[in-house]
């Protein structure tokens, strides 16, 4: 009887063992390691958010606990340090918040455990306090840039800026805990490119004479010579980018006496009168052929009526404000850049670029030429038969220009600038009666 006893009272420890067991899970503890309902029960010991123990809370009441405890956290005044600048700001007032329901579901798929808390940031009030407080403290980047001096190209080289770097700064944030976040926190940096990088800067500079023609005129015509020099210093030290299009006309300007220019001999009809800015069409002529020889694009020039005699014939460029202009493009990849340089009775056009293996010849071939006449006027200042010449007779012909580029390899293209047709100018005579 007594084997029996004792093995009722086994029986009976067992099942108020069993009994205690099944009240424990019924009041809501769950052992460690054992995923948590979402209302029910109460979390088990050893379970952490960072320094915060939630061993014995309810479930139901997890969320505010833990919020509570961050807000304190969340409100302390921190230090943000950018640019050797200290800035004094919570993590609440930066956007920075405790992401619960991430933070949550990690205590309820780990109970008994010590885990990390969750951040999230607001990336639009992030940005936007950020640079309400650091956007003075940023560094603008500094374009490459250039001047001219002493004909030479002088580069000022791109330096790139520094703003802070906001993507980072939260994938930095988002990768810690709250409990893990200093007092004192260092803004990342991004680099901000220049726009024009000192190697484009590089690839406009010019670096040599790509072209240059000299003519001559006659000091002893005042008038003709200033305004010829009035003109050529109008074009000096322009600098033409690649794909601009250069116009003398727009460069120059008029030709006015209130502009400076004065009266001296132009050719209208096929004679040689008086006119305002008498002169300008050699310096247009001057520059038309060192723009040749240069090998730029010609894009509007226009031949005299009749031939000139500072240039060869088919090599002139006749100019007339507003509506006769000479323009040319320059279609290389640098700057070009243009100098004048007047002395008594020369004038010298020099035009700057990046050195090429071309080089450029003009060839011309008179096709024909027609005969002058001789024109008769009555003057009645002269005694009858005496005469005095007006106007001297030239010679009208058809001149057909070819530009010849010869390479680095001394293969040579032949190239048709112009057929100009010249009509004669008529031998003028003044004849007594």
């Amino acid at each position: 009887m007594k084997n029996i006893g004792q093995l009722g009272r086994q029986n009976l420890y067992k099942a108020l063992a069993f009994l205690f067991l099944a009240l424990l899970i019924l009041g809501g503890c769950t052992p460690a390691g054992q995923a948590l309902g979402p209302t029910g029960g109460v979390i088990p010991r050893g379970t952490k958010v960072d320094d915060l123990d939630l061993s014995g809370t309810p479930v139901p009441q997890a969320a505010t606990k833990i919020e509570k405890w961050a807000k304190d956290k969340l409100e302390v005044t921190r230090v943000l340090m950018y640019n050797k600048t200290e800035i004094p700001m919570t993590l609440k007032d930066l956007g920075v918040d405790l992401d619960t329901q991430k933070t949550i579901e990690g205590v309820q798929r780990s109970p008994g455990t010590a885990l990390q808390s969750v951040l999230k940031v607001d990336s639009l009030k992030a940005n936007q306090v950020l640079q309400e407080k650091l956007s003075k403290l940023n560094r603008p980047a500094k374009d490459a840039s250039y001047t001219i001096e002493h004909d030479a190209v002088v580069i000022d080289p791109a330096e790139s800026g520094q703003t802070f770097d906001i993507v980072r700064m939260i994938n930095d944030i988002q990768k810690v805990s709250l409990n893990k976040i200093p007092t004192r926190i260092t803004i990342p940096v991004a680099e901000v490119p220049a726009s024009v990088k000192t190697e484009a800067v590089k690839t406009l500079a010019f670096d040599t004479i790509i072209g240059e023609y000299t003519t001559k005129f006659d000091v002893e015509d005042k008038n003709r010579s200033e305004n010829l020099t009035a003109a050529a210093k109008a074009l000096d030290c322009k600098v033409i980018r690649p794909g601009e299009t250069f116009s003398f006309n727009n460069t120059v300007g008029p030709r006015e006496p209130g502009t400076g220019y004065k009266d001296a001999y132009v050719i209208v009809d096929g004679e040689y009168v008086q006119g305002t800015g008498g002169g300008v069409c050699q310096v247009s002529s001057t520059l038309y052929n060192a723009v040749l020889l240069a090998n730029l694009e010609i894009v509007e020039r226009m031949p005299h009526a009749i031939a000139v005699g500072y240039v060869p014939a088919g090599q002139d460029a006749t100019v007339n404000y507003p509506n006769i202009d000479f323009k040319f493009r320059n279609n290389t990849a640098s700057l070009v850049y243009l100098r004048t340089e007047v002395k008594p009775g020369v004038l010298t056009f020099r035009i700057w670029g990046k050195k090429t293996e071309k080089s450029v010849r003009i060839e011309r071939q008179v096709e024909k030429e027609i005969a002058y006449k001789t024109e008769r006027r009555l003057d009645s200042s002269l005694p009858p038969g005496q005469f005095i010449q007006e106007q001297p007779g030239a010679k009208g012909m058809v001149v057909n220009t070819w530009k010849v580029i010869r390479d680095g390899n001394g293969n040579e293209t032949k190239q048709l600038l112009s057929r100009d047709c010249y009509a004669p100018a008529n031998r003028i005579l003044r004849v007594g009666r």
